[in-house]
């Protein structure tokens, strides 16, 4: 699966030079196997998929959805100079919302900004899940990933639609399942 990120990454990038879209991308850093949370005392491992992400290029300005993908080492400056943004509060409270299992700063990441505009991409991980989910929040909608895989191919054009379904709970459906409508 990392060839496929690989592979992916270099994909967006071509794309973003085709379409003029202004971007740099750092170096990655030397080998990292940790990444911040928006808990400062909390960091996750680093997933296969996120390994590969970061083994390609540290930060990328300009990488996807008008966004700077954020270096491993700028994540927890970031978001303490975000953190208290009506924006950035509205995304949490949506997460909290809308996924299916109870979620914490200590199971978030800022992964993607762009401070302009009020969009972010997060991480999420989720229990029983290998990778943690994306969520992307940009023009004052949100797509929902199961996976940094799914969400690279959706940004090159692999696939049409997020991954709401598995993420989101039917919540009409279990209200009609208990018998409440």
């Amino acid at each position: 699966m990392a060839h496929d990120i690989h592979q992916w990454l270099e994909r967006l990038h071509r794309l973003n030079e085709k379409d003029d879209i202004r971007q740099s991308v750092e170096v990655p850093a030397s080998s990292c196997e940790v990444i911040a949370t928006l808990d400062p005392d909390v960091t996750m491992p680093l997933s296969p998929m996120l390994r590969a992400r970061f083994a390609y290029a540290g930060a990328w300005d300009g990488a996807a959805l008008g966004q700077t993908w954020l270096g491993l080492g700028q994540i927890a400056e970031v978001w303490a100079s975000v953190r208290e943004c009506s924006w950035h509060i509205g995304h949490l409270a949506r997460m909290t919302s809308e996924l299916s299992e109870p979620i914490g700063p200590s199971r978030i990441t800022l992964f993607g900004l762009d401070e302009t505009k009020g969009g972010a991409t997060y991480l999420v991980w989720r229990a029983e899940a290998g990778e943690p989910a994306v969520l992307a929040f940009y023009g004052g909608g949100l797509d929902r990933f199961l996976n940094l895989g799914s969400y690279l191919a959706f940004l090159v054009g692999e696939r049409v639609h997020d991954d709401s379904t598995e993420l989101v709970p039917d919540t009409l459906g279990m209200i009609r399942s208990r018998g409440a409508l």
